[in-house]
């Protein structure tokens, strides 16, 4: 048995047909998604579409969660912080919302009767708490969530790590289509059951940036989408994260000052880095 197992694609048209064009090379017998397909990037019915035709199985991730309402502030229908968002939300059809809304958390396969295989977005204890190679004993035993015994498919942090943890093997798959590694190149797993085991390959593929830039602003998402929009395509375009520290320190300057996020967000400096991408 060989596996073809990506996630958090994140809208990224490019990377994903890059992505699935490596596949084809791979004589994999199915692909496996784990969430994250359309939110962030220009391409979000697409990505969702090409998913749902060629996956056997896909998970349901957090991002799927933001598109469907669920975990998110009270103002996301009214806040620009969440522009970019209801941008995305406005591309989808509504049996697009009906697909995702009945996607599972995770999916278990046990083959010839050896150790159990999980596939699941973030961990088996939330599709918010992902796994890092720098995390302790404790913080793995939180996002195990009483399991072990298996062998873990995961995304949800953008970064590829095979980890041997008590008697389980975790791997994570990275990022199709916004890698957190400093390296912007798409990258997806294959694996081969191989002597009651997986092999694990690590896949990095090159695919077109500029068309992916480009894209940002022909369709209209970057305009639409302010600062948040620009930052996801930073991230999308160099590989490293800096959505996370912008969202604590506005928050963190609009306690100070007592204002809301929301408030705050018009007024807040542009980063230097998306500068280019404002108008």
């Amino acid at each position: 048995m060989r596996l073809a197992i990506l996630s958090d694609i994140h809208g990224n048209g490019p990377a994903l047909d890059a992505v699935l064009a490596d596949i084809e090379q791979q004589h994999v017998d199915r692909i496996i998604c784990l969430g994250d397909i359309a939110n962030a990037g220009p391409h979000p019915s697409y990505c969702l579409d090409t998913v749902r035709q060629v996956a056997d199985v896909v998970i349901q991730g957090n991002h799927e969660l933001y598109l469907l309402g669920d975990n998110m502030p009270p103002d996301i229908d009214t806040s620009p912080v969440w522009a970019g968002l209801r941008w995305i939300r406005s591309q989808l059809r509504p049996e697009q919302y009906d697909y995702i809304r009945q996607l599972p958390y995770s999916y278990c396969w046990v083959l010839d009767s050896h150790t159990p295989t999980l596939f699941t977005h973030g961990s088996p204890a939330s599709q918010f708490l992902g796994f890092k190679a720098e995390y302790n004993h404790d913080a793995i035993v939180k996002r195990m969530n009483g399991h072990d015994h298996i062998t873990l498919f995961v995304g949800h942090t953008h970064r590829q790590l095979y980890h041997n943890w008590s008697r389980s093997w975790v791997c994570n798959v990275g990022s199709v289509g916004m890698p957190l590694d400093g390296t912007p190149e798409a990258k997806y797993v294959v694996a081969t059951w191989q002597r009651q085991t997986w092999q694990i390959q690590f896949r990095r593929v090159a695919y077109n940036w500029e068309k992916l830039m480009a894209a940002f602003d022909e369709v209209g998402y970057q305009q639409a989408g302010g600062v948040i929009t620009a930052l996801f395509r930073y991230q999308m375009l160099y590989g490293h994260d800096v959505l996370w520290q912008y969202l604590t320190e506005l928050k963190q300057q609009a306690e100070l000052i007592g204002v809301t996020d929301a408030d705050l967000y018009p007024h807040y400096p542009v980063p230097p880095i998306v500068q280019q991408w404002i108008k």
